[in-house]
Formats: structure tokens, sequence, C-alpha cells
């Protein structure tokens, strides 16, 4: 189905209903897709066809989903990008996809100025909250736009190119089509149990996936409030002046949201559900949080290439102790029309063998954009190849230990990253704890501690360095423990490696100290 027919159906639905609350105030149904609509209609007014691509370079803000929204309803191809970004990352995306237009908030000028002179196929730049050299007005041309939706597409057009890399390698531009994106909000709203009084309050980037899960509460007649930027100490105030019911964190907001919140705390007197997911949450934090809210955290696993293929609804973690720590280090099940296999281990098998997690279903990507040896490689018969490494309970759940670059081959054994962080992670002084394989001459790869702790001085690495010794095996013992202030991570939560490999060439916090 083409979501500009989604589109037009929810005006009709929910016209009066609240969508969209921002710094502005709430914004009707009505009043919200009026605009989404107007945006498709300026579009075709500068001359853009059906299929051009619209880059989008704009922080949280509604004009950032009117755009999204408006660019998908109108048969155009929405680009997301992020507006961290450097020059040259944008200018190379803008290059791949073949961008016709560019619309940019003012603030990121210094960026955007010339662009248009760079990008051969890039004919128009579009302003919003304010001015840029040559560039049309936002407000000004939704303004001289009719309200009415462009007759929609079918839902095998394409609707969105996503940059996505990973936490390595070069960046791929992701194409989901109409029904790729139809498949997801159908699953989501059925599966998170969406209703016409949830109020979901998103304080994730949008440009991601974050889109995708508040389209899904918005069809759905919901209401979504955008709070801006994560802010651990305002975000109980956003949840109980709003009286939102779900949310959605990255672990790592989670873990600091927890400092800020009390069992009796008014911010969870309505929330039904926290949707958690970007990476794997670590034990101390998830009984922690459990502690606190009870049976309310939501574990979701998907991917750019396949946006939330798993999740574990709140509801199922209210039994016993005993289940509630075998569902811990779960993701879930597949929704209704979604596949998960496990490569080389048998289908029939209840659990047991691990594997890369292999996706098939109806959310799954059309492939990567002219790059045809990317997607051969991770499309194969219909299967698509997510590089995760994953194991199924007896009751069927999913679990993730690990990526199948995670493994660290050192000396002439394996180590999962994920059992050393678990271990690490048990330090009552500890915050975040990334573990990783770096190339070592003696050994291969040298096991390799990255540590967050909870204050700075509250551990030394000589007492970290003990309690390895104590908690893991010889080949399982970090070769180097390095301590620091973060750890670098990705939108979506994920350690990038990468950087803290080039960072052991900087000074760390901490003195490096051999594990023996």
């Amino acid at each position: 189905m083409h979501l500009g027919s989604l589109f037009h159906r929810t005006r009709i639905w929910h016209g009066p209903r609240i969508a969209i609350v921002d710094e502005a105030g709430p914004w009707t149904f009505e009043a919200f897709l009026g605009r989404i609509a107007r945006f498709g209609r300026a579009m075709d007014g500068l001359g853009l066809a059906r299929g051009d691509r619209i880059a989008l370079l704009m922080p949280d803000i509604r004009e950032y989903l009117e755009a999204d929204y408006g660019a998908m309803a109108g048969g155009f191809v929405r680009v997301p990008m992020d507006p961290k970004a450097s020059r040259a990352e944008i200018l190379a995306q803008l290059r791949h996809v073949g961008a016709r237009l560019l619309v940019a908030d003012a603030s990121l000028a210094p960026v955007v100025e010339g662009l248009d002179q760079e990008v051969a196929t890039l004919d128009h730049v579009v302003a919003v909250r304010g001015t840029l050299p040559g560039a049309h007005d936002y407000e000004g041309l939704l303004s001289r736009a009719a309200d009415r939706f462009l007759p929609p597409g079918h839902g095998s057009d394409l609707a969105s190119l996503n940059f996505s890399g990973g936490t390595t390698g070069r960046p791929k531009a992701i194409m989901l089509r109409h029904d790729n994106l139809a498949a997801v909000v159908q699953h989501v709203v059925s599966g998170f149990n969406i209703h016409a009084d949830s109020v979901f309050l998103n304080v994730r980037p949008l440009w991601p996936i974050a889109q995708v899960i508040s389209l899904s509460y918005l069809l759905a007649g919901a209401r979504v409030v955008l709070g801006g930027r994560f802010d651990p100490e305002r975000f109980p105030f956003q949840m109980a002046r709003f009286s939102a019911t779900r949310t959605s964190l990255v672990p790592t907001q989670l873990m600091r949201a927890l400092d800020h919140l009390a069992p009796d705390d008014v911010a969870l007197n309505a929330m039904e559900a926290l949707h958690v997911g970007g990476s794997r949450i670590p034990e101390v934090v998830f009984d922690r949080a459990m502690d606190l809210m009870g049976p309310r955290i939501g574990t979701l696993y998907g991917l750019t290439e396949a946006p939330v293929t798993c999740y574990l609804q709140p509801e199922r973690l209210a039994g016993k102790k005993a289940l509630r720590c075998e569902l811990r280090d779960t993701v879930g099940k597949p929704f209704f029309s979604y596949e998960v296999k496990l490569a080389g281990v048998d289908p029939d098998a209840t659990h047991g063998g691990s594997g890369e997690v292999l996706v098939r279903g109806p959310h799954v990507m059309a492939g990567y954009w002219n790059d045809r040896e990317a997607t051969a490689a991770t499309l194969v018969d219909g299967w698509l190849h997510t590089g995760d490494v994953g194991q199924f309970t007896e009751r069927g759940d999913l679990s993730i230990v690990g990526r199948i670059k995670d493994v660290i081959r050192t000396g002439s054994t394996s180590v999962v990253t994920k059992e050393v962080e678990d271990a690490i992670a048990r330090h009552p002084a500890v915050r975040e704890v990334a573990v990783i394989g770096v190339p070592d001459l003696e050994w291969g790869e040298a096991v390799t501690a990255f540590i967050v702790l909870k204050e700075e001085g509250l551990a030394s690495t000589e007492e970290l360095v003990a309690f390895c010794r104590c908690a893991l095996a010889g080949p399982k013992r970090p070769k180097s423990v390095h301590l620091r202030r973060e750890l670098p991570r990705s939108h979506y939560g994920k350690v990038l490696r990468q950087e803290l490999i080039a960072s052991l060439g900087a000074t760390a916090t901490g003195q490096r100290e051999a594990v023996r």
C-alpha cells in the first residue's frame, strides 16, 4: 500500500484530534496532515517528478516530519541525513543518490551554503526557520500550495533511501519501498498495541528510524510529542507534563534516565511501555529498570534494512523472576508475517545453536542504491544477512549474542565480547563497558576493555584488573584496560568500535594495564 493513501485516510478518520505537540503547541491531524499535503504539492509545483530524491537536513522539529512524510505522500523519495554529519559526508551522499532538492534548517548554513553548486543534480534548496542564500522559503512554498494530497502511487514505488554504514564500513543507501514501510507500520501498531489514546514522547533523533515509529503512532490516531534532544534530567518532567503513555530510548539513554527516576515518580504514572532498541541492554541496567518500573520495558530488534523485526512485549516480563531472567537477554519473537532463522542451525531445533541472524519478510529492503555487489552479498535467496549472531530460547525468543565481527580470535581461542562485557559490568563502579579485539602481533587480536565509571576515581585500573582476574577465565581476560569518560556511540546507541581502536593513539583518562 502507498503511504499517501494511509495519510489521506488518517486525515478523514482523526481530523479534529491532536496529532503532534511541539514548541508551537498542539496540531490537529487536519492541520498537520494538511501541511504534509501542501509539501507534496509544493514540490510538484517546483517541477519535481515522482521518484525524485528529496534530501532532509534538519534537527528534530515538526517541519522535519512534515517534509519527510510529505515527500513520501507526494510520490517522491525521502533521503534523511544526519544533521551532525560533516560537509564532506553530506556532499558525498547528495551526489550518490542524485538529490534534486534539499530541505535544510537555516542553522546549518555553514554546511549547506554552496552545495547546489557542487552537486550537479541539486536544482533547489529550501530553507526552514530562516533564510539561506538562493534558497526557497519553506513557509512561503507551503502557503502557496493546496492542502489536497497528490494522487497516491503504488506500493512497489520507492519511498526512502536511508544511509547506514552500521558502526564500521562505508555508508550505503538502503532502499525501502512503500510496501516495506506499510508492513512496518502495520506490525508496530498491532505488536506494540498502539491505540488512539496512546501518547508517545519522542526524544530520539528523527532521521534514522524514529520517524517510522512516530509514523506508526500517528497512523493509529495516537498523539506524538516531539520532546527534542534527550536530556535525562528533563525527561521525567516531559513524561509527567504530557501524561505520556509510551516512549522510546536506546540503552544508554535508559541507563541515564534511571538516575533521575524514583519508584513513585509521577512521570511513571501513565506509562504503559518504554520501547528499548538499538543495542543490547546490559543486565545490571535491565534489572534496575525492572525494579524501578516493573514490567513496562519492551525490547525490540531491527535494522535499517529490516526495521523493527522482533519485539518483546512488556507484559511478558510480568511473570516469575526465573522467567524474567530468561527473557532479559532476548528481543522477543518476530512479528506475524516475518521470518527469522539462524544460518547453519537446524530450523526444526527449538533452541541450542547459534548462528548469523537471517530475516525474510515484507519489511525487508529492496537492496542498496546503485550497489549490486553489496545487495547480492546481503540479500541471498530472499533472506537478509544481518551480520548479527543470535540464539533461540526454548520458548522461541531471539537473543542477540553479538556481531560476527565481535567474536575475538585471540591466540587459538574464540572469545565472545558479550561474555566479557557482562562480567566486567558486574563491578559496582562500572557504568558502561565495551570490549573489542585490537590487532596484536603476539595474539592476533588482543581482548581490550574500555570502561566508563559511574564516578571518576570510583575504581582504579588496578582494581579493575584484579576483578577481571577473578571473574574471567585466562583467554577472556582483557590484555589491557582503558578508562574513558564516555564511549563513542552511533545515533542507534551502538558503540563505534573503530573509533575506540583509533583512540588508542590518544591519551586515555586512565593508565593502560595488562591483565595477566
